[in-house]
């Protein structure tokens, strides 16, 4: 009864000094005002990166082409990102907002920012953190590609009591910790309104390319579907700025509970707004979210 007891009052205090850290953080980081584009069609499909993606395009593309696209990160450097032209677009990648034309060592940066600039010709929205404006990506792309409407987003982390979290998020002041950029777009997915959102590619597999090098160096093999798995290598994952120490185990699956973690608070938020949010993936190790196997047309409501 004590520890039942004791238990209830640690959740308390917890929940209240997260509600007001939160709170704090909204006020001076967040950009109020900030309004979502309507969907253009009940459902919309979230493709993910992972290894899996390419027995989606594969086997599944008309199902996707009948639902509104959402691509993110490096998916304009690949050959679909021109044949599907989606019509959202997500980066949440800090170093895109970072780098600049000197900028060595992530040439994957210079080539998206190439592909939105000289491959886009149709209307896409581009969703991107409040940070990232006045950025030279931002620059850049303003200059050279007036398509791209650009919709900026609160990435301000809100934790606490479920009803403030829910509040917040609904105006779109914070959303859930994003550990990985497929929880920062079904989240906006879900503020948008859409009735069903379908996830792809959503692997979340890093743990199996995971290994420890001879001298303890974290070292990952991050493979995505636009990747050959045989060309790939294990990298070490540096954690300063002048790569002399890797991060640790433990902090690597810190950094994973936080992944799975973000997908369960995401969950419970779906529900709220009542909407369902559908993991299609071929292979995904996301248990938060509800399994479903692509064999209709995308107009019909999941489970028929």
């Amino acid at each position: 009864m004590l520890e039942v007891a004791f238990n209830s009052v640690v959740t308390f205090l917890s929940n209240l000094a997260a509600t007001l850290l939160s709170a704090a953080k909204v006020l001076l980081r967040s950009r109020w005002g900030v309004r979502l584009p309507a969907p253009q069609q009940p459902n919309c499909s979230v493709l993910g990166n992972g290894p899996s993606l390419t027995d989606s395009l594969e086997n599944h593309l008309d199902f996707l082409q009948q639902t509104e696209l959402i691509c993110v990160n490096g998916f304009a450097i690949t050959d679909y990102f021109t044949r599907l032209k989606p019509a959202n677009y997500i980066l949440a990648d800090p170093n895109c907002f970072t780098f600049n034309e000197t900028t060595v060592g992530r040439e994957d940066l210079h080539q998206i920012l190439a592909a939105l600039i000289n491959d886009v010709d149709w209307p896409m929205r581009l969703f991107i953190p409040q940070l990232a404006r006045g950025s030279y990506f931002i620059r850049q792309l303003e200059a050279g590609n007036s398509r791209i409407e650009l919709v900026y987003y609160n990435p301000t982390i809100v934790r606490g009591y479920a009803w403030f979290r829910h509040w917040m998020y609904t105006t779109n002041l914070g959303m859930p910790q994003a550990q990985t950029v497929i929880v920062t777009a079904l989240f906006l997915m879900i503020n948008r309104g859409f009735e069903q959102v379908f996830l792809f590619g959503a692997d979340t597999s890093w743990h199996e390319q995971i290994r420890i090098s001879d001298t303890n160096q974290l070292e990952i093999k991050q493979i995505h579907f636009y990747d050959k798995p045989k060309s790939v290598d294990f990298q070490p994952v540096y954690s300063d700025a002048n790569r002399t120490k890797t991060f640790t185990m433990a902090s690597q699956f810190l950094s994973l509970h936080k992944v799975f973690r973000g997908y369960e608070v995401l969950r419970d938020y779906a529900d709220y707004r009542k909407v369902r949010v559908l993991n299609a993936s071929s292979k995904s190790y996301i248990d938060a979210l509800e399994r479903v196997k692509i064999t209709r047309s995308a107009n019909q409501p999941a489970g028929e």
